[in-house]
């Protein structure tokens, strides 16, 4: 699962599918970022799918850089300006976008500090209880969770469009589950569930494609 490299190779491949048919789907440019977003998961779960053989395998140790640096890299710098990026470039309402703007320069302040403290300090990753823990030696990491917080978890719900906060909904469930529960491997645990979830990009697609067409009938009717 989070829990062993087959379970999290397995996401990450299957996740390649759906991610082909989301963006084969999309018929707006500022969707294509949020209907690519199980193709990044998948790739997240490969990096830690790797790790994971790292770790538990002498004959693959030679993966661990690869494997540490490729997961932290998404689940560091990446989402926290990839969040508030996509459901900035797909909303439709000018108020809300604007509202999200000042949350994507946030995200991008964040990613940048994230992106440094990545090449400067120390991070490392163990198996504990068949689980993958990460240590980060980062400073002001205490500080920095909240808005991370915010601009991951909370963004979703900010969006006007179709089941998006039925997404956002399952992504907060997910954490809640991960951090009442696994606590100590929080980013192992919740970027597992949260790929998994990530399939519900497809229903927000297909959905809000179907309103657009249903607008376009109504104005051709007229």
């Amino acid at each position: 699962m989070c829990f062993s490299a087959t379970a999290s190779i397995a996401v990450g491949a299957g996740l390649l599918g759906p991610a082909y048919y989301s963006i084969k789907k999309t018929e707006s440019r500022g969707m294509l970022p949020f209907a690519s977003t199980p193709l990044l998961f998948s790739f997240h779960q490969f990096a830690e799918g790797f790790l994971w053989l790292s770790l538990t395998n002498p004959d693959f140790e030679s993966w661990y850089k690869f494997g540490l640096y490729g997961y932290s890299l998404v689940s560091q710098p990446i989402w926290p300006i990839w969040v508030p990026w996509i459901f900035w470039s797909m909303e439709t309402s000018p108020s809300r976008k604007k509202f999200l703007f000042y949350l994507l320069i946030l995200g991008l302040a964040t990613s940048i500090y994230m992106f440094y403290c990545l090449l400067t300090y120390d991070i490392s990753a163990v198996v504990e209880s068949h689980h993958i823990r990460y240590y980060r030696d980062f400073p002001h990491l205490e500080i920095l969770k909240p808005f991370n917080f915010v601009l991951i978890a909370v963004t979703p719900f900010l969006s006007t469009l179709r089941y998006t906060k039925l997404v956002a909904s399952a992504m907060m469930g997910s954490l809640a589950v991960s951090y009442l529960f696994f606590t100590n491997y929080l980013i192992s645990v919740w970027c597992f569930f949260a790929a998994i979830l990530s399939l519900l990009v497809i229903l927000v697609v297909l959905s809000n494609k179907s309103q657009k067409a249903a607008i376009v009938k109504k104005i051709n009717l007229l």
